[in-house]
């Protein structure tokens, strides 16, 4: 299923300042033991995690202590489940083509744009899929819906909870993408508005391997892998 009518926003310039420290989880703000050791071991993965989103996507913002391990808050009964987490806000326009489409639809072509493609960035450290302490791991992805040009803005928003070992088959490319979205939990807001639970399409979307920002260069010393 391919879907054109996702259409980013054109950014102009060179590069930009250093990523945004608060982007990250300090790891004294976590509440266990648990999460603050997580958070003390990959503090480095986590700064590189930010940094090449910041230097090689920039049109996408990673959200104020949007990086962390958190307790993904929809398991009952609550535990300290770590997952290690990613929220993510895709600069593009509203196009009406994709904004016709249902919101399933809509989540599914984000979940195949993205979502694979940061569970790659977001185990570069490779001891991360591996570590029995983190349980999974959590993409968050915000756009902006067309609204008609009235009121304030309203994003949607999905919320992709993956355990470790689902994460991995897809990583060893012993699962597909579709696989990857059967196995996950996923949950989608309408803004604020909690929509529930669905069940996604996926399909390779190789966008963010081919795409590129017209007169954008990142910083001298800055390889961006494709």
């Amino acid at each position: 299923m391919a879907v054109a009518a996702l259409a980013v926003l054109a950014i102009v310039g060179g590069a930009r300042a250093a990523p945004p420290e608060d982007n990250i989880l300090p790891a004294d703000q976590y509440t266990t033991d648990k999460g603050r050791t997580l958070g003390a071991k990959y503090a480095t993965a986590l700064r590189e995690l930010n940094a090449g989103i910041y230097n090689c996507m920039p049109w996408l913002d990673v959200q104020r202590q949007g990086i962390g391990f958190f307790r993904p808050k929809h398991m009952t009964p609550p535990k300290d489940d770590r997952y290690l987490s990613l929220r993510i806000y895709v600069d593009q326009d509203p196009s009406a083509p994709f904004s016709a489409l249902k919101f399933e639809e809509r989540a599914s072509a984000m979940f195949s744009r993205y979502v694979g493609e940061m569970l790659r960035r977001m185990t570069q450290t490779a001891s991360i899929l591996s570590d029995p302490a983190v349980d999974g791991f959590t993409v968050i992805v915000d756009w902006l819906k067309q609204t008609g040009g009235t009121g304030r803005p309203v994003r949607e928003t999905i919320a992709v909870f993956t355990e470790r070992p689902a994460a991995a088959d897809y990583l060893a490319a012993r699962a597909k993408i579709a696989d990857l979205a059967a196995r996950a939990v996923v949950f989608g807001y309408d803004g604020e508005t909690p929509l529930g639970r669905f069940r996604l399409q996926a399909w390779e979307d190789g966008f963010v391997k081919s795409f590129q920002v017209a007169n954008y260069q990142p910083d001298a010393g800055v390889t961006c892998r494709r």
